[in-house]
């Protein structure tokens, strides 16, 4: 993103400088009123002077606002055109009263209105510009600089890879304009410690652009790519998500013919524990579980799924491929509470009532709210059978309560 000083003085060889133009790619539409460059535009205007290739254009102000002519011959269906006057792309307005002299920079200017002549005639404000540091562009920055790939941008969004690890940047909306894969759906809690901002409404985002994501079904009959989408207010506070999203082992995503997203059936004898948890946690059958429990802790009733897990009651490596997928077999349970389950450190008996294990100290107990009074409200004939499993295999005092 340009990063320029309103009313400052600036040549066309200071901005191509600044945006780290190559030598080679600093003619032609350079050395002309206008260029795009990097998914920005520059417009380079005379002020009732003649420009260098000896044409006088009627650009003028009229108070705060720029009345500007693009080249001859333009129109308002030609393509570049109508992303100048779509304002889904900063155009950053440069000017002079004097030919062959520095520009002074306006800023990001907004096509308020346009005449349809040719040339077109465009009327710039200023008044409401955006920050020049347009976070979609701060973000491509930082993009860059850790060693991500920029690919031409589409029609809404742009792709952004690193290795396997694929992100895009929404173009024609700065609303949370970051979005990552779906698989990293349970990591939501360290992105937002990180200083990531979500939508309060929704879950997922979904682009047909987002072409390196996976499918689902959602307002029509087709599955389209979806993910998650993110605000990273300031560069520090993308930094730090950054961060997190590199130094994390990241998820694996399979779909099946249809592109939705399913576990697959792997030994679990070579399985790895982060591999398993992330095949695990975006999958039909955490979906399933949402569903059934109103998308909250059969315990707590907390009901932010960023903080629910979904549970196999008998655990994973130890159940047949059908019964990894089972519902029957799974509990959504606070994230807190699943891994006190997951250990072994807590069980449910017969009628759903909390089993702690004396190895969960007082101290633990109170700083984690656990109430022996806690019971499950429902648990049916089949998942009584995975839960007996869990009561007497997995619970550690299994012995103890076997005798009791």
């Amino acid at each position: 993103m340009f990063q320029g000083i309103i009313g400052e003085k600036y040549s066309r060889e200071d901005v191509q400088r600044m945006l780290d133009v190559p030598s080679d790619r600093r003619g032609g539409n350079w050395d002309t009123g206008y260029t795009e460059w990097d998914g920005q535009f520059f417009i380079f205007c005379n002020i009732n002077v003649a420009g260098r290739t000896g044409h006088d254009y009627s650009n003028h102000w009229d108070g705060s606002k720029l009345i500007w002519q693009a080249a001859n011959g333009t129109n308002i269906r030609q393509p570049q055109m109508q992303r100048l006057l779509s304002g889904r792309m900063p155009a950053h307005v440069f000017h002079r009263q004097q030919a062959r002299t520095p520009f002074t920079y306006a800023g990001v200017g907004q096509p308020l209105r346009h005449e349809n002549t040719s040339p077109v005639s465009v009327h710039w404000s200023f008044e409401t510009q955006k920050p020049v540091a347009d976070q979609r562009y701060v973000l491509r920055d930082v993009l860059t600089e850790r060693g991500f790939v920029l690919e031409s941008p589409l029609t809404k969004t742009q792709r952004a890879a690193r290795g396997d690890l694929v992100v895009y940047l929404k173009i024609d909306s700065d609303a949370y304009p970051l979005v990552i894969g779906p698989e990293w759906v349970d990591w939501l809690t360290d992105f937002e410690l990180a200083g990531a901002e979500r939508p309060a409404n929704r879950l997922f985002y979904h682009n047909s652009t987002m072409r390196a994501f996976p499918r689902k079904v959602h307002n029509g009959t087709d599955a389209i790519p979806f993910g998650i989408d993110f605000s990273l207010p300031t560069r520090e506070l993308f930094q730090r998500f950054l961060d997190v999203l590199l130094d994390t082992p990241m998820p694996i995503a399979e779909g099946n013919a249809d592109g939705r997203l399913e576990i697959v059936d792997v030994d679990p004898r070579t399985e790895t524990e982060t591999t398993r948890a992330a095949r695990l946690k975006q999958s039909k059958f955490r979906r399933e579980l949402l569903d059934r429990h109103n998308r909250k802790c059969m315990i707590t009733q907390i009901d932010m799924p960023d903080l629910l897990r979904a549970s196999h009651i008998k655990p994973w490596a130890r159940s047949t491929g059908k019964e990894r997928i089972d519902p029957e077999n799974g509990l959504l349970l606070a994230v807190h509470l699943d891994g006190l389950f997951d250990k072994g450190l807590i069980s449910f008996d017969v009628s759903g009532r909390i089993l702690i294990s004396e190895k969960v100290s007082p101290v633990t107990r109170a700083a984690l709210g656990l109430n022996p009074e806690w019971h499950l409200e429902e648990i049916g004939a089949a998942k009584s059978d995975y839960m007996n499993y869990h009561r007497t295999k997995v619970f550690v005092d299994a012995a103890a309560t076997a005798k009791s």
